[in-house]
C-alpha cells in the first residue's frame, strides 16, 4: 500500500471520528465530543508530521467527507439519513436546493455517491499520491 493511500485512509477515519464526535455533541455527550476532536486534530498534526504535504489529501478529505459524513452523524445521532442540517453553510445550501425538488432525496445520495465513486477512483489509480 502506498503512502497516499494510507493517508487516505487515515484521513478517512479523521472523518469518521468528526461525523461520530459531531453526533455525540447533539445528544449532548461533551466528553466523548471533545476526546473525538481531540483525537482528529492529533491525526491531522501526524499526518503533517509524519508525510510531505500534498493536496490531493485536501481532495480525498473533501470527498470522503461528502460522500459518508451526513450518513454516519444521521445513523449515530439518530436522524433519517437524508438530513442535512441547517448549522453549517453547506447545510443551509443544500436544504434550501433540495427544498426546490420534487424528491431531494435521491439527488443527496447521488452526490454522495459520486464523491464516493471518485474517492474510490483517486484511491486506486493515484496510488502514487500525484496530483495530476
Amino acid at each position: 500500500m502506498s503512502e497516499f493511500q494510507i493517508v487516505s485512509l487515515v484521513l478517512l477515519g479523521v472523518m469518521l471520528l468528526d461525523a461520530a464526535g459531531d453526533a455525540f455533541r447533539i445528544h449532548q455527550w461533551q466528553n466523548l465530543h471533545h476526546g473525538m476532536e481531540v483525537l482528529g486534530v492529533g491525526a491531522w498534526i501526524a499526518i503533517w508530521a509524519l508525510f510531505d504535504f500534498s493536496p490531493i489529501y485536501i481532495v480525498m478529505y473533501v470527498t470522503g467527507r461528502i460522500a459518508i459524513f451526513d450518513p454516519i452523524l444521521n445513523l449515530i445521532a439518530g436522524y433519517k439519513l437524508t438530513y442535512a442540517g441547517k448549522s453549517s453553510v453547506y447545510g443551509r445550501l443544500l436544504s434550501w436546493f433540495m427544498s426546490k425538488i420534487k424528491n431531494p432525496g435521491i439527488l443527496i445520495w447521488v452526490l454522495r455517491a459520486l464523491s464516493f465513486i471518485w474517492w474510490i477512483a483517486w484511491f486506486v489509480s493515484k496510488a502514487d499520491g500525484r496530483f495530476f
